[in-house]
């Protein structure tokens, strides 16, 4: 039985299009270099994001209390806030008798940009926890989009969520389920139920421009009298005159399409 996912397998391990199935069938050995490559199942790598969000605030923490331990003369082993502040108790009570209006106010201050920074530090926290949640949103995201779209399209699945993109849809996860928002930013709905359109029905509208032309009964391709200059079809037609391979295809697509010369 065919693997129906090859081109996905393909993208995960950096290979063009059509690479994969071309080292299955050929008579000649080959190797995947794998070296830059980590592949983790979703719970071991959930695993790993959450142990690193740990160690990172951790260390956040230790580096805020050795900078205010320093920069208060202090001696104490562990870099916690709890043996900090007992630091600043021990010296506070030790220098009581010396100035003690004045050097209250001192480390109250010193003590007050000791909070300033692990605020700070907090936020710097939030920010790469966010961002890696939005990472993650993002994959889940073309993942969804990407299984609905055919094996046998002209370009690569990927081309074509970023074309999505460039049209100006766009692709958000609301209540659980990802929606499709139009240029103005309106959640597309079924005219029928006025539900949110679901992706798998979406993508299979959109994806029909970028697939092969249907074959008349002979087996050959029913063709009009001529293509039109700038349509899919001649530029297909002018692939195949060129030789193009698939990363070339989809190379020459995109720039034609930015710069108007060519139009789906």
């Amino acid at each position: 039985m065919a693997v129906e996912n090859l081109n996905e397998i393909e993208t995960s391990l950096g290979l063009e299009p059509g690479k994969l199935s071309e080292m299955i069938t050929s008579e000649e050995s080959h190797t995947i270099d794998l070296s830059e490559r980590i592949i983790l199942p979703k719970e071991t790598y959930e695993e790993r994001i959450s142990n690193l969000k740990k160690e990172a605030a951790t260390a956040a923490i230790e580096i805020a209390v050795k900078e205010q331990r320093n920069a208060l003369g202090l001696e104490f082993q562990g870099k916690t806030i709890e043996n900090l502040v007992n630091a600043i108790k021990v010296k506070v009570e030790t220098d009581s008798k010396i100035e003690p209006e004045e050097k209250y106010k001192n480390l109250k201050s010193d003590f007050e940009k000791l909070q300033s920074n692990l605020v700070e530090k907090e936020n710097e926290f939030t920010t790469f926890k966010t961002n890696i949640e939005r990472q993650n949103s993002l994959a889940e995201i073309k993942n969804e989009f990407t299984k609905y779209v055919p094996d046998n399209t002209l370009v690569s699945k990927s081309t074509i969520f970023v074309e999505a993109k460039e049209k100006g849809f766009s692709f958000e996860k609301e209540d659980g389920r990802v929606v499709i928002k139009d240029a103005m930013g309106n959640v597309i709905k079924n005219d029928s139920t006025l539900s949110p359109v679901s992706v798998k029905e979406w993508v299979t509208e959109f994806v029909t421009p970028y697939l092969p032309t249907a074959t008349g009964g002979s087996g050959k391709k029913d063709e009009p009298g001529g293509a039109k200059t700038g349509s899919l079809e001649a530029f297909m037609k002018e692939a195949e005159k060129q030789g193009w391979n698939a990363s070339q295809q989809n190379e020459e697509m995109a720039k034609r399409i930015a710069n108007g010369t060519l139009k789906l």
